[in-house]
């Protein structure tokens, strides 16, 4: 394989269960990998979830991988057999095939909310009842639109995100990249948290969202870059791009 990231460092913030596959490639290519995962998802018990009849609902929108993987922890995936599944994006859509649940709905590139939200099927949601399963808190957008078009939602709040803590080698490990990824605004703040050095947002950022980019502007990061699609493939062609686009 052509090494078209010869000694670029990439500084990946996924959990590692997460982050094999991308860093696997990025490796494959001549890249320096680092990881940090900035986020560690705890699952909460099923005996403290919300009271919330799954049998009568009519469809159920995972928001993450985690999602999939922290419900189906606790449920078999029989009980969705008569369900509608949404997933959000691909990674979450992977996720569920690789657990046995049919995908019905799938958000189209970006992913998320946003891209979720315009499908023709998502438009008159009328009578339905609809689950949310995700972390515990979130952003209001998916269930406050749903709810404009007809829809009743729940959420049920399958794990919680916790802050990492690292030892000042790993933190300064991670300040020797060349590029940062990050997908998500949680992952983001944790980021600034966990390192504390302004330095690193002089890094080149990379993100999968334009809501990302705008937090990641606000907080001073100085050169944010945006993925066409939140795939594996999508985030190692941007860096690609503008290495060469810069002579790298």
């Amino acid at each position: 394989m052509d090494q078209l990231l010869n000694g670029v460092g990439v500084l990946v913030t996924r959990p590692e269960a997460q982050a094999k596959t991308l860093s696997e490639k990025l490796l494959g290519l001549g890249a320096h990998v680092v990881s940090l995962p900035v986020i560690e998802v705890v699952p909460i018990a099923a005996t403290l979830w919300a009271d919330v009849d799954i049998s009568i609902q009519d469809m159920l929108i995972f928001v993450s991988r985690n999602a999939v993987t922290s419900f189906l922890a606790e449920n078999d995936g029989a009980i969705l057999a008569d369900k509608q599944c949404v997933a959000v994006g691909a990674a979450t859509a992977q996720g569920m095939v690789e657990q046995g649940l049919s995908v019905d709905i799938q958000a189209p590139p970006p992913a998320g909310s946003e891209s979720l939200l315009a499908l023709p099927v998502m438009q008159d949601m009328a009578g339905k009842r609809v689950l949310i399963v995700r972390g515990q808190t979130g952003r209001e957008l998916l269930a406050e639109t749903l709810a404009a078009r007809g829809a009743t939602i729940h959420y049920l709040e399958v794990y919680r995100r916790c802050l990492p803590a690292y030892d000042v080698e790993r933190i300064a490990e991670a300040m020797q990249v060349d590029w940062v990824l990050v997908t998500s605004v949680a992952g983001l703040e944790n980021l600034c948290q966990i390192v504390n050095n302004d330095a690193i947002k002089l890094k080149m950022l990379l993100v999968v969202s334009k809501r990302i980019e705008q937090v990641a502007k606000e907080l001073g990061f100085q050169h944010v870059v945006v993925t066409n699609d939140v795939n594996d493939d999508a985030v190692i062609n941007r860096i690609v791009e503008i290495g060469q686009k810069n002579g790298q």
